[in-house]
């Protein structure tokens, strides 16, 4: 007796198949050599519901798993942080006209937008993460601090300790979260009347159109069109009222969303409209559409790999550039490995000297560019960073050093800027 097919974890309707990529090691799991034959791998899938347009992985990991120990550190990315800033003054400035607002963020990180928030004097900030280590490393008395994850039950204790909040937000989150209904249920529970719900995720126009496939890992559940969007949060009688395309991660989307009887639900910017009808004539309500997205990064996947296959054989040395969950899904589902890359490079020191998962490549400080064992060239895998990382590694690129862009389209960079 086959399995059932996996149904879209927004309305629960049968799901069609996009992608494929087999059993891959979870993008974030970097670990030690001890842990290399204990090491386990999950079946990965991209899938599309035709009854609410969302594009979405079907094959849930466990978010204790995903979560509990993480490794990725916001503030360790000076783009991210000048981001925060300034997304924290946007929001304050056209959201509170009070003194006396509380912001909750949940899966708020290290708290690279919870301070910029406290210095623009919001009284109640409160941040929300399972995350423990991460939490940890936050040391700020201005802020609240959860340990947890954000559902009906943590939205309840914060009513009852904080009375409802005046603006919700969460970034590069609210496409993590299996049971998205409840926590979307837990928004609507924590937020006043009049309160605004502000997420930031990865676009899916961008996924699409700049043939992004390294965004798909067990992480990221869901890859939100504005489509998709309006469709969910009409079932719980809440409005994308405004939305604002943002540079960060290589493309994002900033939702604005109020309740429908709440001060914003009523008026739908001349954004929101424009959008809707460019996703209709693009074809992000038609299966099609996605498929030929799959064929696409099919035949990125061989170029790429002709590339290292020339380069080495010419005796070439290759690191990686970023040692993210972006760069394991382009390492697992090329099919990289010891053979086309010595080791990878990373700014975060809490990833130094653990390895990738899957591929089992060492992660080395960046410093390594600028001595005379630097390779000859440098796969960026967080090419979205690109601009950031040239300019940090100019020295690097004068002294013969090549970068290869993967994405979005297959190039080789040699001088610096």
């Amino acid at each position: 007796m086959s399995a059932a097919p996996p149904t879209c974890a927004f309305c629960a309707s049968a799901l069609d198949p996009i992608m494929d990529f087999g059993e891959v090691a979870l993008a974030g799991a970097f670990l030690e050599p001890a842990q290399f034959a204990s090491e386990r791998k999950y079946r990965l899938r991209l899938a599309y519901c035709s009854r609410c347009y969302a594009v979405q992985v079907p094959d849930i990991v466990d978010a204790d798993v995903l979560f509990r120990d993480y490794f990725y550190f916001s503030s360790a990315i000076g783009t991210l942080r000048r981001h925060f800033e300034q997304y924290a003054a946007e929001i304050t400035k056209r959201f509170l006209r009070s003194s006396d607002a509380a912001v909750l963020e949940f899966g708020c990180n290290d708290g690279v937008l919870l301070r910029p928030l406290a210095d623009q004097g919001v009284r109640t900030v409160i941040g929300v993460d399972p995350a423990a280590n991460v939490l940890a490393s936050i040391d700020d008395e201005r802020l609240t601090l959860v340990n947890g994850f954000f559902d009906e039950p943590t939205a309840a204790r914060v009513v009852a300790e904080h009375g409802e909040i005046d603006i919700v937000m969460a970034n590069n989150v609210y496409a993590h979260i299996p049971n998205i209904n409840e926590t979307t249920r837990a928004v609507r529970r924590v937020l006043k009347k009049d309160g605004v719900f502000v997420f930031e995720v990865h676009y899916l126009g961008k996924v699409i159109e700049e043939m992004q496939y390294d965004m798909i890992y067990h992480e990221h559940l869901y890859y939100y069109s504005l489509l998709s969007a309006i469709e969910h949060f009409a079932r719980y009688d809440m409005r994308v009222f405004d939305i604002k395309p943002i540079p960060i991660h290589g493309g994002s989307l900033r939702f604005y969303v109020g309740r429908a009887d709440g001060r914003y639900g009523g008026v739908e910017s001349e954004a929101v409209s424009a959008l809707r009808e460019q996703e209709r004539s693009k074809g992000f309500d038609r299966y099609e559409t996605f498929l030929r997205f799959s064929e696409r990064v099919d035949a990125h996947r061989m170029e790429l790999m002709q590339l290292l296959r020339r380069l080495r054989a010419e005796g070439r040395s290759i690191a990686g550039y970023g040692a993210s969950g972006r760069a394991n899904t382009i390492i697992q589902y090329c099919g990289i490995d010891a053979s086309h890359l010595d080791y990878v490079v990373d700014d975060a020191p809490a990833k130094h000297h653990f390895y990738t998962p899957g591929s089992h490549l060492e992660i080395r400080p960046r410093e390594v560019l600028d001595t005379d064992r630097r390779p000859d060239y440098v796969l960026v895998f967080a090419w979205s960073f690109f601009e950031e990382i040239r300019r940090r590694n100019s020295a690097y690129l004068s002294s013969g050093g090549k970068m290869i862009l993967p994405l979005p389209k297959l190039q080789v960079v040699s001088a610096p800027l």
